[in-house]
């Protein structure tokens, strides 16, 4: 199998890099409340490739984010 044709989530784990997962995944994980999962289901893209760090980092950056 080529690069190409590796998912991104594969290719962090081949690579000794973190592993990344798509929205769906993160959504259903249990590391994450019914709160949690209802920003992260705002901030994540559908066709999007996430680390842990980075899905939490997104979701703390908007619930911060200040008021206009």
């Amino acid at each position: 199998m080529s690069s190409k044709e590796m998912t991104a989530s594969e290719q962090g784990r081949w690579s000794g890099g973190p592993d990344v997962f798509g929205k769906k995944q993160i959504r259903n994980s249990a590391l994450f409340g019914p709160k949690e999962k209802d920003v992260l289901e705002v901030v994540l893209q559908e066709d999007g490739s996430y680390t842990l760090e980075e899905a939490k980092h997104l979701m703390e950056r908007y619930l911060n984010k200040e008021v206009i």
